[in-house]
């Protein structure tokens, strides 16, 4: 808490370089409520998080956001340029009517790293728990069975579970438990997959050159009840490997938390996006580690009716043909009517056709509102 109260004053002085070690601003999302510290050169860029609103820049003493201390831990961006390209490349062909604004280029233009925060808290954890362990054994049976002509006898193994009730004391200090410091991490994961943590590197200014750093909006305070689940998902697996079993269940206990430390984390992540037809930004967001992608996809309504209007037209002229060859058919030869009979089922044909655009971008743009 004294850190906090330091970094407090720190920033009720404006002293941002000594908070940051750089000459960083803070910047807020009137859209999604994001605030950030960037470069003073990207202030009232777009929302590199939600898109859909320009930054505003903050005075930090009056907007008093809710965290604005450095963090201690960085994971580097790993997902190598031509991942980043391939990614961005198969999500830009791979929907048909897309809008102008949809495509490679564009999207890797617009490409931004950003950092998004995460809560590390250690705890020495003390109390008593109680659990049933279950122990994997076999037994043999066996089984007599009628082959080639005569009875034999087959060996059976069988698994089973022994379950006994365990209890005991624990006391113990886990560290570096995660718990989300922004209300929109499991989304986040829950779209471009996990972050592997496990090769963090301390904080340097350096680390965010040409970054956006995301702020939490969730304080340590808040983020405990997570970290609790967490820490008591991994006492009942010391628990079992305590008791040297194979299964556990109904794990209770009752536990006390002391020495608690909290450090922040970033973790990486790269943003883009395309504008649709109503000119709203479609935020495309990729993994830094992986170079795993998501966006939304919205076709162009614009383009489908276009597209329907150039089918529709074709059909118009096949159509137009088919009455000049009947009339042709009435008046000077008749075999020009066999041949208005195909002319008119190709343009039924092709005219049954104009709509598929239609209903192909009607399709893909509700079910992105899904």
């Amino acid at each position: 808490m004294g850190k906090l109260m330091d970094e407090v004053e720190l920033v009720q002085n404006g002293n941002w370089i000594g908070v940051w070690g750089e000459n960083w601003v803070l910047a807020g999302c009137a859209s999604c409520n994001g605030v950030f510290v960037l470069p003073p050169e990207k202030v009232s860029q777009r929302c590199p998080f939600c898109g859909q609103a320009a930054l505003a820049q903050m005075n930090p003493a009056d907007d008093r956001p809710i965290y604005t201390q450095p963090p201690e831990l960085v994971v580097p961006f790993a997902a190598a340029e031509g991942q980043l390209r391939a990614s961005v490349s198969q999500f830009a062909k791979s929907l048909w009517l897309a809008p102008a604004d949809l495509n490679e280029n564009t999207l890797l233009g617009r490409l931004q790293p950003v950092y998004l925060p995460m809560w590390l808290v250690d705890a020495q954890v003390q109390g008593e728990w109680q659990a049933e362990m279950g122990f994997d054994y076999e037994i043999v049976s066996h089984r007599e069975q009628f082959q080639n002509s005569g009875w034999q006898t087959e060996r059976v193994k069988e698994k089973r579970v022994r379950w006994e009730q365990r209890v005991g004391r624990l006391n113990r200090q886990y560290d570096n438990q995660a718990a989300p410091a922004m209300e929109e991490q499991a989304r986040v994961e829950s779209k471009i997959g996990r972050f592997d943590r496990q090769a963090p590197k301390p904080f340097h200014p350096g680390d965010l050159q040409g970054a956006v750093v995301r702020l939490p909006n969730r304080p340590p305070e808040d983020a405990w009840n997570e970290a609790v689940v967490g820490l008591q998902t991994a006492v009942s697996q010391d628990c079992r490997l305590a008791c040297e079993a194979d299964h556990s269940r109904g794990f209770k206990w009752s536990p006390r938390f002391a020495s608690q430390q909290w450090s922040q984390l970033l973790l990486p992540l790269y943003t883009s996006y395309y504008l649709d037809d109503d000119n709203r930004a479609q935020m495309v967001l990729l993994h830094g580690q992986t170079g795993k992608l998501y966006g939304t996809k919205r076709a162009s309504m614009k383009r489908a009716q276009r597209v329907a209007g150039v089918i529709a037209a074709a059909a118009a002229v096949f159509l137009l043909l088919t009455l000049a060859l009947m009339a042709l058919g009435f008046t000077i030869a008749e075999d020009a009517l066999a041949w208005a009979g195909l002319v008119g089922v190709l343009a039924v044909g092709v005219g049954g056709t104009a709509v598929l655009p239609l209903v192909y971008a009607w399709y893909i743009n509700s079910s992105a509102k899904q």
